[in-house]
């Protein structure tokens, strides 16, 4: 049989899967260098921000300790501990030190960039390692349920569009995502965990419990998730159903859709196979874009349910002045948030199926 020359000439040549490799190592390279910039500059501008913050944390420091002590020390032997306690936190060296002395902790490190106020003299590393579960589980769960919620949501908002319940839910998606995250949490502790009482109002997990690998364990600690996962999900899936809405509104008019019904297809089998996928690639775009905002949103909601995550330990810092602990948290944040934003972008080119189909 004679291949038909139409679909020879259709298919890539050597030279354009070349140029099409060549141009995806260019797309990769330029992300990467981008992403390494943001985090030298984000890193540096929080460095600056924390020390114009007012308050001297050693006499925090030594207020707590007289506290804990039940004595009070002459001025001389204040002086004394004040002094030693800067020279182990580093603050008399001269700027331009500190700030390398930061870099070097910051990127060498592992976000080690001292002691912590908070639990002296254990390092801010372990203290942010020993926290950072609670978020990641939190954060990570409510983002994929709400982004995969909306996102199918969305589609079918889209496609019927013109349905009454549509209208509706638009409506609904719209109130939601303009209400802050701390009031629909709020919402959610006065009346479904105290006025109704159905699920737990805060806490990590019962009080009688340890943490241990036990069904009566893992069951308590899932039922306090829901309602902090269930804020983020309500707000965030929200904004999915209504950017996925109008990814669909404008793919609802092209050409390949008017010939896929032409070709007798199945209202289902259109939606699913031309108008879904065509949709779907932005939308990975705005995961990316929400990740930021989600994450600051997931601090104020462990603070809110008395979750011991990142969120409460910077709460924590915050009221001890306590810069290495605040800036390994900071830290930690942007590192997360410009990583996984650089991992969406990274996957937009294998997403495409036409430079899939180059490459």
């Amino acid at each position: 049989m004679t291949p038909n020359p139409s679909s020879r000439a259709a298919e890539p040549n050597a030279d354009q899967q070349r140029a099409a490799r060549r141009e995806v190592f260019q797309y990769a390279v330029r992300r990467f260098g981008v992403y390494l910039f943001t985090l030298w500059a984000a890193i540096t501008v929080a460095f600056f921000i924390f020390r114009l913050v007012p308050g001297d944390p050693m006499n925090i420091l030594l207020g707590n300790l007289t506290r804990a002590e039940g004595r009070q020390r002459d001025a001389a032997e204040q002086e004394v501990i004040i002094a030693r306690y800067r020279q182990i936190f580093g603050v008399d060296d001269p700027l331009p030190l500190q700030y390398l002395n930061y870099l070097r902790k910051a990127f060498l490190g592992g976000l080690d960039l001292g002691p912590s106020f908070v639990e002296y003299p254990a390092p801010t590393r372990d203290l942010v390692f020993r926290r950072m579960p609670w978020t990641i589980g939190i954060f990570t769960t409510s983002v994929l349920l709400a982004w995969f919620i909306g996102t199918g949501l969305g589609a079918l908002i889209g496609w019927l569009q013109r349905s009454q319940l549509s209208k509706l839910a638009v409506v609904i998606s719209t109130l939601l995502q303009i209400t802050p995250v701390y009031l629909v949490a709020l919402g959610l502790i006065i009346y479904v965990g105290y006025t109704w009482r159905i699920l737990p109002a805060g806490g990590p997990y019962a009080r009688h419990l340890q943490p241990e690998w036990t069904w009566e364990f893992i069951s308590s600690l899932l039922t306090h998730a829901i309602l902090p996962m269930l804020s983020n999900i309500i707000v965030i899936g929200a904004g999915f159903t209504l950017g996925m809405r109008a990814l669909m509104i404008s793919v609802l008019g092209e050409d390949y859709l008017t010939f896929a019904r032409a070709k007798g297809l199945s209202p289902f089998t259109v939606l699913k196979d031309y108008a879904f996928r065509n949709a779907l690639i932005p939308q990975v775009t705005a995961l990316a874009i929400i990740v930021g905002a989600t994450l600051n949103g997931t601090f104020i909601i462990e603070v809110l349910f008395q979750l011991p995550g990142l969120g409460t330990l910077f709460v924590q810092a915050m009221g001890l002045r306590d810069f290495n602990t605040m800036q390994a948290v900071v830290l930690f944040s942007i590192f997360a948030v410009l990583t996984l934003t650089l991992i969406v972008d990274l996957a937009l080119p294998l997403l495409d199926p036409r430079i899939r189909r180059l490459a």
